[in-house]
């Protein structure tokens, strides 16, 4: 007997599915930019991998979701499992052999992967009625608590391996994922496609189209949500590292990714209590208070309490955004999810590469100003958007 305010067995087969994609990229963050210092030819080049890395996703999501469309998920996700064994195979001989073009193909291979598991989120909540969809979406990007926790314990634990290049294990590690996660995916499908009381019910059920300042208030507050979490966090990243040691660094990190998806586990319960677009307000008021913090004083302290507050501002936000676009219809699903994640891709690939010449032109301070600045005027933005979509909703239900 299935209890309809529960979710299906098979979406924690992708909570688990999520945990391995940021495992896998919480590890390239660690070790891309020191190996390939240790591989470029100078260096200049050392944050080309990681660079390929974005570039990857910027240019496949789409694709992607278009194949999604044709060929289904769970097969174009096994396509990117095979990307990930083929990253850590490419960067196990990139480091044995020391050729940097292997560095850049392994963390392109990388990027293949992410790409496509960053759909995990929104497969979750494929064929679930929409009471059950913010439960879903956020329990699936609840994952990335394990990942901040096991993620850091791996890459101390392999940086050395006896025989082996420092790092070449951690590379290994992504094949290894790979293995693992393909028969957790298949398991995923099997169950998924069985014919269930609540999914025979739900799969009856015609979604009605999103409104377009809907799908537009959901791109935009998860794609900035993701742009100003990636400066704040690099910005601070680097700020530490330049006044504390890499240890105290490494920690306030680590402390910031727990607070970006511990607040998965009962943030669908918020968002049912107080509603989506009020959660994404929220999460983009606590966004502006990360930034006015770090400008009270450049002890740790304040860094460390920013970050804590950036990552739940994060979470609140893009949690919102992705449960907007998890309500799609099957006409839009593929194509509005696949335009999202491609916008998404774009302003996390220049959140990534700003920080650095943000941080030197303007200094510590402006730099926070700036960021609180652009996210209070897209706030308004959003609001304004979200007035108009009532307004357009009072007035046709009114015909």
């Amino acid at each position: 007997m299935i209890i309809l305010n529960q979710l299906p067995k098979y979406v924690y087969f992708l909570l688990v599915a999520q945990a391995f994609n940021l495992i896998a990229a919480v590890l390239s963050v660690t070790v891309s930019a020191i190996v390939g210092l240790k591989l470029a030819p100078t260096q200049a080049l050392a944050t080309i991998p990681y660079g390929l890395q974005f570039l990857a996703i910027l240019l496949t999501t789409f694709i992607f979701s278009f194949l999604m469309k044709k060929l289904g998920r769970h097969l174009v996700f096994q396509l990117g499992v095979l990307c990930l064994f083929g990253a850590g195979v490419l960067g196990y001989f990139a480091l044995t052999t020391e050729q940097f073009y292997l560095l850049c193909l392994s963390h392109f291979c990388l990027g293949l992967f992410i790409s496509t598991a960053n759909f995990y989120r929104f497969a979750a909540s494929d064929r679930l009625s929409p009471e059950l969809i913010p439960k879903a979406t956020a329990m699936v990007i609840s994952g990335g608590v394990v990942a901040a926790l096991i993620a850091p314990v791996l890459a101390i634990q392999f940086q050395q391996v006896s025989g082996l290049p420092d790092f070449t294990f951690i590379y290994l590690i992504f094949s290894i994922l790979a293995v693992i996660l393909s028969p957790i995916l298949y398991f995923w499908n099997n169950k998924q496609k069985q014919p269930q009381a609540q999914q025979s019910v739900i799969a009856s059920v015609q979604r009605a189209k999103l409104p377009f300042n809907r799908i537009v208030i959901a791109i935009m507050s998860g794609a900035f949500a993701f742009y100003i979490m990636n400066v704040m966090m690099i910005m601070s990243s680097l700020h530490l590292k330049e006044h504390h040691s890499f240890h105290y660094a490494s920690i306030s990190i680590q402390l910031h990714v727990l607070a970006m998806f511990i607040p998965s586990f009962f943030v669908s319960k918020l968002i049912q209590r107080f509603g989506v677009n009020t959660m994404i307000y929220i999460g983009f008021g606590l966004l502006m208070l990360s930034s006015f913090i770090p400008m009270l004083g450049q002890a740790g302290v304040y860094i460390n309490i920013a970050l804590i507050v950036l990552g739940i501002g994060w979470n609140f936000a893009y949690s919102g955004a992705s449960t907007l676009l998890a309500g799609l219809d099957e006409q839009q699903k593929h194509r509005v999810q696949g335009l999202n994640e491609t916008v998404i891709a774009l302003f996390a690939t220049l959140g990534a590469f700003l920080p650095a010449p943000i941080l030197t032109s303007l200094g510590w301070s402006n730099a926070n100003l700036l960021a609180l600045s652009l996210t209070f005027i897209v706030l308004v933005v959003l609001m304004v958007l979200s007035k108009k979509q009532q307004h357009s909703q009072a007035n046709a239900s009114s015909l």
